[in-house]
């Protein structure tokens, strides 16, 4: 118990991730949630690996608020795999959302100008 009150204390953004509105047909980020939460309550080492859960935490509540992060992010995975009934790269899948969390630039994404007419 005393350890998910320290991974829930290190998640600042734990209750709107888990929380979060999406919509009915987005299988994706409702798979993103739940392994989100399987991956955290499965560390064993927490005290080792509590900057892993903190910037999971942070990249998954970037996907969840930015659109455009959430749209780069889909567009370099294979979402079918992903959201398969078979799919058991846990691991590599959370390491590959830490690590393009970290690179991903917003200020690479270009803001196109609407013009009001």
């Amino acid at each position: 118990m005393r350890d998910k009150v320290k991974i829930l204390t290190c998640c600042s953004h734990f209750d709107e991730i888990v929380n979060h509105d999406f919509l009915e047909d987005d299988i994706f980020t409702k798979k993103l949630i739940q392994y989100y939460q399987d991956f955290i309550f499965s560390i064993q080492d927490i005290e080792k690996n509590l900057p892993l859960i903190k910037v999971l935490d942070e990249a998954v509540y970037k996907y969840i608020e930015d659109y455009r992060f959430a749209k780069s992010l889909k567009d370099t995975l294979d979402i079918d795999v992903i959201v398969s009934d078979k799919f058991n790269w846990l691991g590599e899948l959370i390491e590959y959302i830490i690590n393009f969390y970290k690179t991903y630039d917003d200020s690479s994404v270009p803001v196109t100008p609407t013009k009001w007419i």
